[in-house]
């Protein structure tokens, strides 16, 4: 498997390159390189980008699908969008067709945003094949705990569109495959666990405080949870791993809280 780079050493490594710029002109001029050697930071970026292969893959998927609809009539896109009702008719392609249907762009936007930051993390660590396991698998069981809650416990049939259960299960399996890993999606590097937590504190406000926020909370637990299921079709090493990840990530909370009650912030 290709090695996938980290996001530190991706930016350590770009701003070095941007630094000798002007040093690297010199030697061009000399004959000493070639000119080529003046556009490493933008193949150091492309490279970036496109290295995590199943990642990039449904990045670009997910937004020519996008495009797609927006020509696309309402009568194909109400066979494509996922209602809890689907499950009784057996309308079953909807677990998954959803998952490619995004409201705007600032939905597609944030979804992709996720996708590529922890979908590369999981690459780096299982591969392209059990990433995709894992995103499949997330996407059609946060698919079917959502629809079964709407179902049976709140009692309507809400649609619902996004990749974002999806995202959620490669949330959780990146948390807990690499919990230190840093990560600069929010600016700051933080561990990419501190991330995921901030993601399932939202939706488990949005759960017990619910708002029309437009948010399928119940799709991201279930994304969440997913991985619970998609870990025994991994191998013994990832099991491991993951046990060993879910182990830091309970005494960083538990160590954490404490941290926030003795400064008074809880």
């Amino acid at each position: 498997m290709d090695e996938i780079t980290s996001e530190s050493k991706f930016i350590w490594k770009l701003i070095l390159q941007i630094l000798l710029l002007p040093i690297t002109a010199i030697q061009v001029l000399f004959g000493k390189k070639e000119v080529s050697d003046l556009f490493a930071p933008i193949k150091e970026i492309f490279t970036f980008v496109f290295e995590p292969r199943f990642t990039i893959s449904m990045i670009i998927i997910n937004i020519i699908i996008f495009i797609v609809a927006l020509f696309a009539s309402n009568s194909i896109l109400d066979l494509l969008i996922m209602r809890p009702s689907d499950l009784l008719q057996l309308r079953l392609w909807t677990l998954i067709t959803a998952g490619f249907l995004h409201a705007n762009l600032t939905h597609l936007f944030g979804n992709m945003i996720a996708l590529f930051i922890f979908g590369r993390v999981v690459e780096k660590e299982l591969g392209s094949g059990k990433t995709a396991l894992i995103y499949f698998g997330a996407l059609i069981i946060s698919s079917l705990f959502s629809s079964l809650i709407h179902l049976f416990w709140l009692g309507n049939n809400t649609a619902g569109i996004g990749a974002s259960g999806a995202l959620m299960g490669l949330i959780a399996t990146a948390i807990l495959l690499k919990p230190f890993y840093l990560t600069y999606e929010l600016i700051f590097p933080l561990p990419i666990m501190v991330v995921g937590w901030l993601a399932i504190l939202a939706d488990i406000t949005g759960v017990l405080n619910p708002i029309e926020d437009g948010i399928g909370h119940f799709a991201h637990i279930g994304g969440f949870i997913s991985i619970a299921i998609l870990c025994f079709l991994l191998g013994i090493d990832e099991k491991e791993k993951l046990k060993k990840g879910l182990y830091i990530n309970i005494a960083s909370l538990v160590a954490a809280g404490f941290l926030l009650y003795y400064l008074g912030i809880i």
